[in-house]
């Protein structure tokens, strides 16, 4: 009895399934699926709609908006990219400027600061108060004389423009005495130095004019300068001296000779030389000399050309000699003559020359020019020497009355002894041996 009450209930729980309305079938996993909205799970590979919702999952779908950033296969267009990802979208505003895809035009970039571009340069400061770039440029201290001080600042500024990358041209100063307001590059001179003529000489070397000469080994050597090679159709060696009357005996003593080591240099002017006494008279004579090679009908030639001795007198005081190249043209326009003179003047007065129609170029010796004496001979000039002057004209055609020497727009060198031997006209180097100075002025 009791199993057939359990067997009717089973048979009521099928009937009451069985009048379900609208039922569904259960499909076994291999069957394959018409789209039937009955089928409840389905796992057919072919099926076309879209089930994954997952952002973690690696086949994930990249135009989902939830999309995983970290998927590598991810859509630079989607908002929440990952600006770490090298297919990164660089207009992206949160795009990540360290990325070597970045684009310089976006906000966000870093951009070269003008500090940045002034330290670039070499030797430069920026200035942040005024928003400036510079470098200093120092004076030229070689060309401030001895005995001084700098009048001012001894560098300066020179001002470099961020947004053109050039220098600005800035002041150029050159080393100045500084008798004004003070600047960059003025010097002064020293307390107990007084300025002159380009250099500060203490108040004793003020009253110097003039050069004493041994006559044992006193000498002035020039260092070898195109200036000196006198390459011009005219010009003019003057000095003023004051020859020691025991020096005048019967050889040239030089007072200007270029050239050390050979014994026939490129020119020459002497002092005075004992000639012999007549009628109770001595006399003297000077010397002048040129050597130069000339052009004559394609050739190059040689030759020298020296003044017939002059026979003078000398009164063992000061005097002043010169020699002098002059260049004369004679004839008319159709046919001149072109004739070159050398001349020799003491005191002011012509006392010997030399003709020679050639048109010379002086011998070139690459040597130095000697002041009171000839190396090549051991010959040594004994006096005083109180200027000379070296011109690229003929400052002297006729008789004249000399006057104390100074420079001029002729002048192509120049030494007035006053303290030192510094050549006052073109910075040429001299080198003195055993000279000392005399207030004994001309």
């Amino acid at each position: 009895m009791k199993l057939f009450k359990v067997l009717i209930i089973v048979c009521l729980f099928f009937f009451l399934i069985g009048c379900e309305e609208n039922p569904k079938r259960l499909v076994p996993v291999d069957e394959p699926d018409s789209g039937s909205a009955e089928i409840v799970d389905d796992s057919d590979v072919n099926d076309t709609v879209a089930d994954d919702t997952d952002p973690t999952n690696p086949t994930d779908d990249p135009t989902n908006p939830t999309d995983d950033p970290t998927n590598p296969t991810d859509d630079p267009t989607n908002p929440t990219d990952d600006p770490t990802n090298p297919t990164d979208d660089p207009t992206n505003p949160t795009d990540d400027p360290t990325n070597p895809t970045d684009d310089p035009t976006n906000p966000t970039d870093p951009t070269v600061t003008d500090e940045e571009k002034c330290l670039a340069e070499t030797g430069t400061t920026w200035d942040a108060s005024s928003q400036s770039c510079y470098r200093i440029e120092n004076c030229d201290t070689a060309a401030k004389p001895a005995n001084s001080e700098w009048n001012g600042d001894s560098s300066y500024k020179v001002y470099y423009d961020v947004d053109t990358e050039t220098w600005v041209p800035g002041p150029v100063y050159e080393t100045q005495y500084g008798d004004g307001e003070p600047q960059p590059c003025q010097y002064k001179c020293t307390t107990g130095y007084v300025y002159a003529n380009g250099v500060c000489k203490s108040q004793a070397q003020m009253n110097y004019c003039s050069a004493v000469f041994n006559g044992e080994s006193s000498r002035v050597e020039v260092d070898s300068n195109d200036a000196l090679n006198l390459a011009y159709e005219t010009w003019t060696i003057e000095a003023w001296i004051k020859q020691a009357e025991e020096d005048i005996t019967n050889s040239n003593i030089p007072i200007v000779r270029k050239g050390t080591t050979s014994s026939t240099p490129a020119y020459l002017l002497t002092g005075y030389k004992f000639l012999g006494t007549y009628n109770d008279t001595n006399y003297y004579t000077l010397m002048g000399y040129v050597g130069y090679s000339y052009k004559q009908q394609y050739q190059t030639k040689t030759g020298t050309v020296q003044p017939s001795p002059s026979y003078t007198t000398y009164s063992y005081g000061w005097s002043h000699i010169a020699l002098v190249n002059t260049k004369v043209v004679s004839g008319n326009q159709w046919q001149q003559t072109t004739t070159y003179k050398l001349v020799l003047f003491q005191d002011g007065h012509q006392v010997s020359s030399k003709d020679y129609a050639a048109a010379p170029t002086i011998n070139t010796l690459n040597e130095a020019l000697v002041i009171g004496a000839n190396l090549s001979g051991g010959i040594y000039f004994k006096g005083l020497i109180d200027s000379i002057k070296i011109s690229d004209t003929a400052k002297y055609t006729e008789d004249f009355t000399p006057a104390v020497l100074s420079v001029d727009d002729d002048t192509v060198a120049f030494w007035d002894f006053s303290g030192n031997t510094n050549e006052s006209k073109a910075g040429m180097e001299s080198t003195p041996t055993d000279i000392t100075y005399s207030s004994d002025c001309r």
